[in-house]
Protein backbone atom coordinates (compact mmCIF):
# COMPACT_ATOMS: atom_id res chain seq x y z
CA UNK A 1 0.00 0.00 0.00
CA UNK A 2 2.78 2.36 0.48
CA UNK A 3 4.43 1.99 -3.20
CA UNK A 4 1.54 3.96 -5.24
CA UNK A 5 3.60 4.96 -7.92
CA UNK A 6 4.57 1.73 -9.12
CA UNK A 7 0.71 0.87 -9.27
CA UNK A 8 0.04 3.74 -11.15
CA UNK A 9 2.26 2.47 -13.74
CA UNK A 10 0.69 -0.48 -13.97
CA UNK A 11 -2.53 1.44 -14.50
CA UNK A 12 -1.39 3.64 -16.99
CA UNK A 13 0.59 0.89 -19.50
CA UNK A 14 -1.89 -2.01 -18.88
CA UNK A 15 -4.93 -0.50 -17.57
CA UNK A 16 -4.18 -3.12 -14.07
CA UNK A 17 -6.72 -2.96 -11.23
CA UNK A 18 -3.86 -2.80 -8.55
CA UNK A 19 -5.19 -4.15 -5.35
CA UNK A 20 -3.27 -2.60 -1.76
CA UNK A 21 -2.37 -4.63 0.54
CA UNK A 22 -0.62 -4.65 3.91
CA UNK A 23 3.07 -3.56 4.36
CA UNK A 24 5.07 -5.89 6.23
CA UNK A 25 5.33 -4.80 10.70
CA UNK A 26 8.56 -3.10 11.18
CA UNK A 27 9.75 -4.23 14.85
CA UNK A 28 13.19 -2.94 16.50
CA UNK A 29 16.22 -3.78 15.25
CA UNK A 30 17.67 -4.88 18.45
CA UNK A 31 21.77 -4.88 19.83
CA UNK A 32 24.04 -7.90 19.13
CA UNK A 33 27.23 -8.83 20.26
CA UNK A 34 29.60 -6.07 21.22
CA UNK A 35 26.56 -3.01 21.37
CA UNK A 36 24.70 -5.67 23.54
CA UNK A 37 27.91 -5.46 25.73
CA UNK A 38 28.16 -1.65 25.18
CA UNK A 39 24.46 -1.79 26.54
CA UNK A 40 25.24 -3.49 29.63
CA UNK A 41 28.02 -1.29 30.25
CA UNK A 42 25.71 1.80 30.16
CA UNK A 43 23.34 0.16 32.44
CA UNK A 44 26.27 -0.54 35.27
CA UNK A 45 27.10 3.21 34.50
CA UNK A 46 23.76 4.78 35.43
CA UNK A 47 23.92 2.65 38.90
CA UNK A 48 27.54 3.92 39.94
CA UNK A 49 27.60 6.87 38.40
CA UNK A 50 28.54 8.67 41.58
CA UNK A 51 31.15 6.89 42.36
CA UNK A 52 34.54 8.55 41.32
CA UNK A 53 36.33 5.69 41.16
CA UNK A 54 34.23 2.78 39.23
CA UNK A 55 31.99 5.42 37.69
CA UNK A 56 34.91 6.37 35.51
CA UNK A 57 36.25 3.36 35.04
CA UNK A 58 32.98 2.20 33.33
CA UNK A 59 32.99 5.30 31.47
CA UNK A 60 36.92 4.45 30.34
CA UNK A 61 35.13 0.85 28.95
CA UNK A 62 32.31 2.21 27.33
CA UNK A 63 34.78 4.63 25.05
CA UNK A 64 37.07 1.40 24.51
CA UNK A 65 33.87 -0.56 23.39
CA UNK A 66 32.17 2.21 21.56
CA UNK A 67 35.48 2.17 19.15
CA UNK A 68 35.79 -1.56 18.96
CA UNK A 69 32.24 -1.37 17.56
CA UNK A 70 33.33 2.00 15.11
CA UNK A 71 31.17 4.45 16.65
CA UNK A 72 33.38 6.87 16.63
CA UNK A 73 32.38 7.69 13.33
CA UNK A 74 28.42 8.70 14.40
CA UNK A 75 29.32 9.96 17.51
CA UNK A 76 31.10 13.28 17.66
CA UNK A 77 33.61 14.06 19.97
CA UNK A 78 34.10 10.60 20.88
CA UNK A 79 37.22 10.44 23.39
CA UNK A 80 40.18 8.46 22.62
CA UNK A 81 40.80 5.33 24.14
CA UNK A 82 43.60 6.50 26.00
CA UNK A 83 41.95 9.44 27.45
CA UNK A 84 41.62 9.27 31.53
CA UNK A 85 37.70 10.00 32.58
CA UNK A 86 39.00 10.43 36.18
CA UNK A 87 40.27 13.95 35.00
CA UNK A 88 36.94 15.05 34.07
CA UNK A 89 33.68 15.93 35.87
CA UNK A 90 30.68 13.94 36.49
CA UNK A 91 28.51 15.74 33.80
CA UNK A 92 30.90 15.60 31.10
CA UNK A 93 31.31 11.82 32.35
CA UNK A 94 27.40 11.76 31.57
CA UNK A 95 27.78 13.47 28.30
CA UNK A 96 29.97 10.98 27.43
CA UNK A 97 27.84 8.10 28.17
CA UNK A 98 24.46 10.05 27.15
CA UNK A 99 25.93 10.72 23.46
CA UNK A 100 26.82 6.77 23.43
CA UNK A 101 23.64 5.78 24.67
CA UNK A 102 21.78 7.82 22.59
CA UNK A 103 23.20 6.14 19.37
CA UNK A 104 22.57 3.16 21.31
CA UNK A 105 18.97 3.29 21.18
CA UNK A 106 18.86 4.90 17.26
CA UNK A 107 20.58 1.46 16.65
CA UNK A 108 18.47 -0.99 18.42
CA UNK A 109 15.29 1.38 17.58
CA UNK A 110 15.45 0.88 13.57
CA UNK A 111 12.59 -0.50 12.04
CA UNK A 112 13.40 -3.62 10.70
CA UNK A 113 10.58 -5.54 8.38
CA UNK A 114 9.36 -8.67 10.28
CA UNK A 115 9.29 -11.02 7.52
CA UNK A 116 6.71 -10.73 4.72
CA UNK A 117 2.92 -9.80 4.78
CA UNK A 118 0.27 -12.99 3.92
CA UNK A 119 -3.01 -11.88 2.25
CA UNK A 120 -5.44 -13.48 4.29
CA UNK A 121 -3.77 -14.77 7.21
CA UNK A 122 -4.86 -12.35 10.30
CA UNK A 123 -1.55 -10.53 12.18
CA UNK A 124 0.05 -11.82 15.00
CA UNK A 125 -0.33 -10.21 18.68
CA UNK A 126 3.61 -9.03 18.25
CA UNK A 127 3.06 -7.76 14.46
CA UNK A 128 0.04 -5.67 15.61
CA UNK A 129 1.88 -4.20 18.09
CA UNK A 130 4.62 -3.02 16.20
CA UNK A 131 2.15 -1.48 13.83
CA UNK A 132 0.08 0.49 16.24
CA UNK A 133 2.83 1.65 18.45
CA UNK A 134 4.14 3.37 15.30
CA UNK A 135 0.63 4.85 14.61
CA UNK A 136 1.03 6.06 18.05
CA UNK A 137 4.41 8.10 17.81
CA UNK A 138 2.59 10.45 15.77
CA UNK A 139 0.83 13.64 16.36
CA UNK A 140 -2.86 14.40 14.79
CA UNK A 141 -4.09 17.60 15.17
CA UNK A 142 -6.66 17.16 12.26
CA UNK A 143 -8.28 14.95 14.31
CA UNK A 144 -7.45 16.68 17.78
CA UNK A 145 -5.29 13.84 18.78
CA UNK A 146 -1.87 13.41 20.50
CA UNK A 147 0.98 11.07 20.04
CA UNK A 148 1.54 8.78 23.44
CA UNK A 149 5.08 10.12 23.51
CA UNK A 150 3.93 14.07 24.24
CA UNK A 151 0.81 12.61 26.03
CA UNK A 152 3.64 10.89 28.58
CA UNK A 153 5.71 13.92 28.51
CA UNK A 154 3.06 16.59 29.50
CA UNK A 155 2.32 13.80 32.33
CA UNK A 156 5.83 14.75 33.68
CA UNK A 157 5.82 18.21 32.83
CA UNK A 158 7.94 18.03 29.70
CA UNK A 159 8.10 18.41 25.96
CA UNK A 160 8.41 15.52 24.03
CA UNK A 161 10.32 17.31 21.96
CA UNK A 162 12.43 18.99 24.00
CA UNK A 163 12.98 15.15 25.46
CA UNK A 164 13.95 14.14 22.01
CA UNK A 165 16.49 17.12 21.18
CA UNK A 166 18.12 17.18 24.46
CA UNK A 167 18.48 13.61 24.03
CA UNK A 168 20.29 13.73 20.37
CA UNK A 169 22.38 16.31 22.23
CA UNK A 170 23.47 13.14 24.64
CA UNK A 171 22.10 14.84 28.04
CA UNK A 172 22.16 11.24 29.82
CA UNK A 173 18.91 12.30 31.85
CA UNK A 174 16.80 12.92 28.43
CA UNK A 175 17.98 9.96 27.17
CA UNK A 176 16.81 7.90 30.03
CA UNK A 177 13.63 9.30 30.41
CA UNK A 178 13.02 8.65 26.44
CA UNK A 179 14.07 5.32 26.74
CA UNK A 180 11.49 5.09 29.54
CA UNK A 181 8.78 6.97 27.42
CA UNK A 182 9.61 4.18 24.83
CA UNK A 183 8.92 1.09 27.15
CA UNK A 184 6.16 2.81 28.35
CA UNK A 185 4.25 3.38 24.89
CA UNK A 186 4.61 -0.32 24.17
CA UNK A 187 3.75 -1.60 27.18
CA UNK A 188 0.06 0.26 27.07
CA UNK A 189 -0.19 -0.38 23.02
CA UNK A 190 0.70 -4.08 24.57
CA UNK A 191 -2.57 -4.17 26.77
CA UNK A 192 -4.80 -3.08 23.70
CA UNK A 193 -3.64 -5.35 21.28
CA UNK A 194 -3.73 -8.29 23.70
CA UNK A 195 -7.47 -7.71 25.03
CA UNK A 196 -8.45 -8.87 21.25
CA UNK A 197 -5.47 -11.95 20.83
CA UNK A 198 -6.87 -15.67 20.60
CA UNK A 199 -5.60 -18.32 21.65
CA UNK A 200 -3.03 -18.94 18.19
CA UNK A 201 -1.59 -15.54 19.29
CA UNK A 202 -3.02 -13.53 16.49
CA UNK A 203 -5.45 -10.81 16.52
CA UNK A 204 -8.67 -11.99 14.34
CA UNK A 205 -11.16 -9.29 15.39
CA UNK A 206 -11.35 -7.04 18.00
CA UNK A 207 -12.79 -7.48 21.36
CA UNK A 208 -13.45 -4.20 23.55
CA UNK A 209 -15.98 -6.07 25.91
CA UNK A 210 -13.92 -7.09 28.14
CA UNK A 211 -11.68 -4.03 28.29
CA UNK A 212 -15.33 -2.45 29.28
CA UNK A 213 -16.16 -5.15 31.78
CA UNK A 214 -12.20 -4.93 33.23
CA UNK A 215 -12.30 -1.04 32.92
CA UNK A 216 -15.66 -1.18 34.93
CA UNK A 217 -14.41 -3.39 37.72
CA UNK A 218 -10.88 -2.62 37.41
CA UNK A 219 -10.95 1.03 37.91
CA UNK A 220 -9.27 2.01 34.64
CA UNK A 221 -8.25 1.10 31.18
CA UNK A 222 -5.53 -1.60 30.63
CA UNK A 223 -3.20 1.04 28.95
CA UNK A 224 -3.81 3.65 31.55
CA UNK A 225 -2.86 1.11 34.21
CA UNK A 226 0.38 -0.32 31.84
CA UNK A 227 1.37 3.61 31.96
CA UNK A 228 1.38 3.78 35.39
CA UNK A 229 3.55 0.65 36.20
CA UNK A 230 5.63 1.93 33.44
CA UNK A 231 6.35 5.08 36.13
CA UNK A 232 3.75 7.42 34.37
CA UNK A 233 0.46 7.40 36.93
CA UNK A 234 -0.84 10.76 35.72
CA UNK A 235 -1.06 10.93 32.08
CA UNK A 236 -4.15 12.95 30.87
CA UNK A 237 -7.38 10.26 30.92
CA UNK A 238 -9.50 12.15 28.01
CA UNK A 239 -6.06 12.68 25.76
CA UNK A 240 -5.17 8.81 26.10
CA UNK A 241 -9.75 8.19 25.17
CA UNK A 242 -8.79 9.93 22.58
CA UNK A 243 -5.96 8.49 20.97
CA UNK A 244 -6.34 4.77 22.40
CA UNK A 245 -10.25 5.17 20.54
CA UNK A 246 -8.66 6.10 17.21
CA UNK A 247 -5.85 2.95 17.30
CA UNK A 248 -8.24 0.78 18.68
CA UNK A 249 -10.06 1.42 15.20
CA UNK A 250 -6.92 1.18 13.54
CA UNK A 251 -6.32 -1.86 14.63
CA UNK A 252 -9.83 -3.27 13.99
CA UNK A 253 -8.97 -1.77 10.08
CA UNK A 254 -5.41 -3.96 10.39
CA UNK A 255 -7.25 -7.49 10.86
CA UNK A 256 -10.04 -6.64 8.40
CA UNK A 257 -9.82 -9.97 5.49
CA UNK A 258 -10.51 -7.31 2.50
CA UNK A 259 -7.20 -8.52 0.39
CA UNK A 260 -8.12 -12.06 -0.54
CA UNK A 261 -12.04 -10.94 -1.48
CA UNK A 262 -10.51 -7.83 -3.59
CA UNK A 263 -7.87 -10.30 -5.29
CA UNK A 264 -10.60 -12.80 -6.14
CA UNK A 265 -12.89 -10.03 -7.10
CA UNK A 266 -10.74 -9.06 -9.45
CA UNK A 267 -9.66 -12.37 -11.43
CA UNK A 268 -13.33 -12.59 -11.64
CA UNK A 269 -13.46 -9.00 -13.20
CA UNK A 270 -15.91 -7.54 -10.56
CA UNK A 271 -15.98 -4.14 -9.60
CA UNK A 272 -13.26 -3.19 -6.76
CA UNK A 273 -14.05 -0.43 -4.56
CA UNK A 274 -10.94 2.46 -5.09
CA UNK A 275 -8.97 3.61 -1.77
CA UNK A 276 -5.76 5.96 -1.27
CA UNK A 277 -2.22 4.26 -1.54
CA UNK A 278 0.74 5.41 0.67
CA UNK A 279 2.39 4.55 4.15
CA UNK A 280 -0.50 3.50 6.40
CA UNK A 281 1.82 4.43 9.29
CA UNK A 282 1.63 8.09 8.46
CA UNK A 283 -1.74 7.72 6.89
CA UNK A 284 -4.08 5.32 8.49
CA UNK A 285 -6.92 6.60 6.06
CA UNK A 286 -5.73 4.25 3.34
CA UNK A 287 -6.90 1.17 5.32
CA UNK A 288 -8.83 -0.62 5.31
CA UNK A 289 -6.30 -2.71 2.52
CA UNK A 290 -8.03 -4.48 -0.26
CA UNK A 291 -8.91 -2.02 -2.98
CA UNK A 292 -8.02 -0.54 -5.93
CA UNK A 293 -5.17 1.48 -5.13
CA UNK A 294 -4.83 5.34 -6.84
CA UNK A 295 -1.85 7.73 -6.09
CA UNK A 296 -4.23 10.91 -5.49
CA UNK A 297 -6.44 10.76 -2.70
CA UNK A 298 -8.72 14.09 -4.17
CA UNK A 299 -10.02 14.50 -0.35
CA UNK A 300 -7.20 15.30 0.79
CA UNK A 301 -6.22 18.58 -0.96
CA UNK A 302 -5.65 20.93 0.03
CA UNK A 303 -4.00 20.10 3.10
CA UNK A 304 -5.24 22.41 6.23
CA UNK A 305 -1.24 23.21 6.14
CA UNK A 306 -1.25 24.24 2.39
CA UNK A 307 -4.86 26.15 3.26
CA UNK A 308 -3.26 28.37 5.75
CA UNK A 309 -0.54 29.49 4.13
CA UNK A 310 -2.78 30.10 0.86
CA UNK A 311 -4.58 32.66 3.15
CA UNK A 312 -1.39 34.12 4.56
CA UNK A 313 -0.11 34.33 0.58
Amino acid sequence: ANNPSEAIIAKRRAYASTISYLTPPAENAGLYKGLQELSELVKSYQGLRENPQRGATIVNSIIATARQCNLEKDIEDLPEEEFDTKQVSLEERDTIVGKVYRRLMEIESRALPMGLHRIGVPPTAEESIATLVNIAQLDRPESGIKGLPRIIGESIGKDAETIYRNADRGILEDVEQLQALTMASRAAVRALVMESTNEEGRVAEVNPFMRDVFSFFGGGSPWKKALAEAGFPDCSEDDLKALFNYLEGCLKEVVVNNELPGLLKALQGEFIPPGPGGDPIRNPDVLPTGKNMHALDPNSIPTRAAAETAVVV
